[in-house]
C-alpha cells in the first residue's frame, strides 16, 4: 500500500518548502522512523531523527545546505472522518427544544 508523506523543509536561507514523498507499507501498517530516513535518503536527504513527538529531522552532515525536515501529514489513501458542520446544524434545527442543552 502507498503512503504519501506530507513534509516541508527549511533550507540554510530560512526558505521553507513544502515537499512528498512515498513509502510502501502494508496494509494496516504505520511507518517507522527507518522507513522516513530511508525515503529521505532516497530524495538525496541524509538525516537522523531528531524529536519523535514532532517527526523532525535534522541532517547528518552540518555542510548540508538545509537546517531541518518535519513530516506534517501521512496520506496512505483512507478516507478522513471529518463532522459536517452545515449537516450537524440541519439535524439539530429538526430536533425537539427539550433535548438541546442550555
Amino acid at each position: 500500500m502507498e503512503c504519501i508523506v506530507h513534509f516541508e523543509v527549511m533550507h540554510a536561507a530560512d526558505e521553507l518548502k513544502q515537499l512528498r514523498g512515498l513509502i510502501l507499507i502494508g496494509k494496516d501498517e504505520q511507518p517507522g522512523a527507518d522507513k522516513f530516513v530511508q525515503m529521505f535518503a532516497r530524495m538525496g536527504y541524509n538525516v537522523r531523527l531528531d524529536d519523535a513527538e514532532q517527526l523532525l529531522f535534522k541532517p547528518t552532515d552540518p555542510s548540508a545546505d538545509y537546517k531541518w525536515l518535519r513530516i506534517r501529514e501521512l496520506d496512505a489513501g483512507e478516507e478522513k472522518k471529518r463532522d459536517d458542520h452545515d449537516l450537524n446544524s440541519i439535524v439539530a434545527n429538526l430536533l425537539p427544544n427539550h433535548n438541546r442543552p442550555i
